[in-house]
């Protein structure tokens, strides 16, 4: 879960579903990333009533860090690839 303010009210959002937008091709236009989410409280208890007070920048705060985090991660494992790849040479 990912600390998020809907509303400027403190919450935690789960990621259930995230699908990364598509550039989009000569027959299709592009699209853009598509998520899902559920909302608690700080102490972890469903707080479906804060989704009524959710607005588009609150929706698109969320998204962008959620990519955020994803990117992060992709960031990370590649450069513990590139580490690993080291210390593999340096025993061979």
């Amino acid at each position: 879960m990912m600390a998020a303010r809907i509303a400027g009210i403190p919450c935690l959002v789960e990621v259930t579903s995230y699908i990364p937008g598509e550039p989009g091709s000569f027959f299709e236009p592009p699209s853009g990333p598509e998520i899902e989410y559920e909302v608690y409280d700080r102490r972890g208890y469903k707080a479906n009533w804060l989704l009524a007070k959710i607005t588009d920048a609150d929706d698109l705060a969320i998204l962008d860090q959620h990519e955020a985090t994803l990117q992060s991660r992709r960031d990370e494992a590649r450069i513990d690839a590139y580490l690993d790849s080291l210390e593999a040479h340096a025993w061979a």
